[in-house]
């Protein structure tokens, strides 16, 4: 099983974030710290790709919870996702993600609802 890591880019005000290997407690303690320092610079837009992701386990699927939760409820940003396969799909739609990130087909997809 891959490591877990991240790459990100921007396009415009929209910060873009691919995910590859496991996704457990200590990446997720990772992936808050970088989304926090993106939301201390003034990010608020975000693209999240799961195409990469081997595993996402409980401590993972809170921290995007975590995630989700700081980016919508307190500062009132935006978050697209897509690239889930459909056993994770299942899972983050249980954990109740998607109340607060949107689901794209594919990356144009996401920049579209970044734009609405």
């Amino acid at each position: 099983m891959e490591k877990f890591r991240f790459e990100k880019s921007r396009e415009g005000d929209v910060e873009k974030i691919k995910l590859f290997g496991y996704l457990e407690n200590s990446s997720g303690a990772e992936l808050k710290k970088l989304f926090d320092a993106r939301l201390q610079d003034g990010a608020l837009k975000y693209i999240i790709d799961f195409s990469g992701i081997e595993l996402i386990s409980s401590p993972g699927v809170a921290a995007l919870l975590d995630i989700g939760s700081r980016i919508v409820d307190d500062f009132d940003g935006k978050i697209s996702c897509y690239g889930i396969d459909s056993h994770h799909l299942a899972v983050l739609e249980m954990s109740g993600l998607f109340f607060l990130v949107a689901q794209a087909a594919n990356e144009a997809e996401a920049l579209k609802q970044m734009k609405e």
